[in-house]
């Protein structure tokens, strides 16, 4: 998943929380105000029907001026006809062993607080109980007289549900609402964050086009004094360092190949004065020598200064100096050179002989004993290609990718194989011809492909 993608994903996933977090919260507000709504209308009409109760006890009192159990009710019955039912609300008024119910409410809550399942009568509290009406809000408020005696029980009984379905369908406006805005916001994010990161992929395009080749490449950096500003400036001076640190080594390595230049040909002239078996191997030995030299020297000129002349090869000729040289190695006998096709192709003829001199002397020095080593070659319509492979273990996977470059190797704690220069060498004398060379290791054994274009007449 690419950057856009992460960032997009986490911003929406902290609005989604917090769309989440408004609509929970606006839920239980609705709700709370519902319920004190509720508890608001308990109050007055329990306050109300109280008032209307307690005016009527001293006209229904006896001689004595004790309210008795059936003036009280009587008292109740005439409070109630005055305060009757609302539309939110039910009203009783528990009086002389009997429980009075006003006219009208509403039908489940009326029918609840007439029936057995009726809540239990608690003066004094207020409380929400669940039941088959569902969430009803009870007020009990007591009715006492002159001397401080309990004569009644005033009961407001209301149901909580149109509060909580509000609540409802607030949480589901918001949450519809909050699922738009998530998807109108997403790809409103998505393209305003895809903006922002440009500056982003275009410092990993340009950084993708460096390479060992080719080190003169920079990144851009944005006009923006910000952190993606910073790490193009940081990566330019990365690259900076790098191409003085890989012109100096150039230096070092062309001043080193001179240096060793002038005694390689001394040494070569008295030998051939000195001659004897002895001679020859040294002899042998410098010529080696020198194939290191020029292979260092082809390093640090780098593959665009290497002189090449494309002109006609043909490949019989070809592949005779190339066996002619196999035939001087030690392991000769472990190299087969095949008959090749007649063809002409493009290309230089002397380095196409040191390509394949390096190739073949890479699979003898990098292989265990005994690995069998074939040049061969085959043509197409358009092309000619090389071919030397070998039956050897292969090269570690994880080279692969960067295989052609410079002292890359393969060994690890003083065993396996190594590429070194060899592999650089020939990439850099193939690209000066005009041609390409492909790779391909397994642990069935690695070949390497010079594909040249056919000489046309």
């Amino acid at each position: 998943m690419n950057l856009t993608a992460r960032v997009v994903l986490r911003a929406l996933l902290v609005m989604a929380l917090v769309i989440g977090g408004v609509a929970l919260l606006t839920y239980e507000l609705v709700r709370v105000s519902g319920r004190a709504d509720v508890d608001r209308l308990l109050r007055e009409e329990s306050e109300l029907v109280g008032d209307a109760l307690g005016s009527r006890l001293p006209e229904v009192a006896g001689l004595d001026g004790v309210v008795s159990g059936p003036e009280a009710e009587r008292a109740a019955r005439q409070a109630l006809a005055t305060r009757p039912s609302g539309a939110r609300h039910v009203t009783l008024v528990s009086a002389g062993g009997a429980r009075l119910q006003s006219t009208g409410g509403p039908g489940a809550v009326a029918s609840l607080m007439s029936g057995p399942d009726a809540p239990p009568v608690e003066p004094g509290s207020l409380r929400t109980v669940e039941g088959p009406a569902g969430a009803l809000r009870v007020l009990d408020t007591a009715v006492v007289d002159g001397d401080g005696a309990q004569v009644s029980v005033v009961t407001v009984a209301a149901s909580l549900e149109p509060s909580r379905d509000a609540a409802g369908a607030v949480l589901a406006s918001v949450g519809a609402a909050g699922a738009v805005g998530l998807a109108g916001g997403g790809l409103l994010l998505w393209a305003v964050v895809r903006r922002t990161l440009r500056p982003v992929r275009e410092v990993s395009a340009a950084a993708q086009a460096v390479s060992p080749g080719d080190l003169a490449a920079r990144v851009p950096v944005p006009a923006s004094r910000d952190e993606i500003a910073e790490l193009a400036g940081e990566i330019n001076g990365m690259l900076d360092r790098i191409e003085g640190a890989d012109a100096d080594r150039r230096r070092y390595l062309a001043a080193i190949s001179h240096e060793v230049r002038t005694p390689l040909a001394v040494a070569e002239g008295h030998l051939e004065l000195l001659g004897g078996p002895e001679a020859q191997i040294v002899r042998a030995e410098l010529v080696r020598l020198r194939r290191v030299l020029e292979d260092l020297m082809a390093v640090a000129r780098g593959g665009d200064e290497i002189d090449a002349e494309r002109g006609p090869v043909f490949l019989p000729d070809l592949f005779d100096e190339v066996r002619s040289r196999a035939g001087a190695l030690p392991e000769r006998e472990a190299v087969a050179v095949a008959d090749p096709p007649p063809e002409v192709l493009l290309g230089d003829q002397a380095r196409l002989e040191q390509c394949l001199a390096n190739l073949v002397g890479n699979a003898l020095d990098h292989n265990p004993p005994g690995t069998r080593v074939e040049v061969s070659a085959h043509g197409t319509a358009r092309e000619v290609a090389l071919v030397v492979s070998d039956d050897g273990p292969g090269i570690d996977p994880g080279v692969l990718p960067r295989v052609f470059e410079p002292f890359v190797t393969t060994r690890a704690g003083g065993g396996g194989r190594i590429a070194g220069l060899g592999l650089s060498v020939v990439h850099s004398l193939v690209a000066a011809q005009g041609g390409r060379v492909d790779l391909d290791s397994g642990p069935g054994g690695t070949s390497v492909t010079i594909t040249l274009p056919r000489a046309t007449a």
